[in-house]
């Protein structure tokens, strides 16, 4: 993840947790910087391309929870970005690309109202 990526969602998640205490919200750090033998643990413990960045543990309007990938206005959805996000679709989950915190939190609240 990128310094301006990093920075939107570092806002997201202040504002969630700022004016929605209760919602159970956490990132996926799988674009986290790291030696290559630390991310082969990861790996093995899990770690999968393509999950998207945030997700919102909340059943809500029929689906399981909320996924958000975080990009920059430049910013493209990988082919495992795109597969992980059809195969979430199809187990009920919503998946939403935001390219802004202020699209990311209108999305997150969206949802959670």
């Amino acid at each position: 993840m990128g310094i301006k990526e990093h920075t939107i969602q570092v806002k997201v998640i202040q504002h969630i947790r700022t004016f929605w205490p209760n919602a159970l919200i956490f990132s996926i750090p799988n674009g986290a910087a790291t030696s290559a033998k630390n991310r082969i643990n990861l790996f093995l413990e899990g770690l999968t391309a393509g999950v998207p960045d945030l997700f919102l543990a909340e059943a809500r309007h029929g689906f399981n929870g909320l996924f958000v990938e975080m990009k920059t206005q430049e910013g493209l959805e990988s082919h495992d970005q795109k597969r992980i996000r059809l195969m979430l679709n199809e187990r009920n989950y919503l998946v939403y690309v935001a390219r802004s915190s202020e699209t990311a939190i209108e999305i997150i609240e969206d949802y959670l109202s």
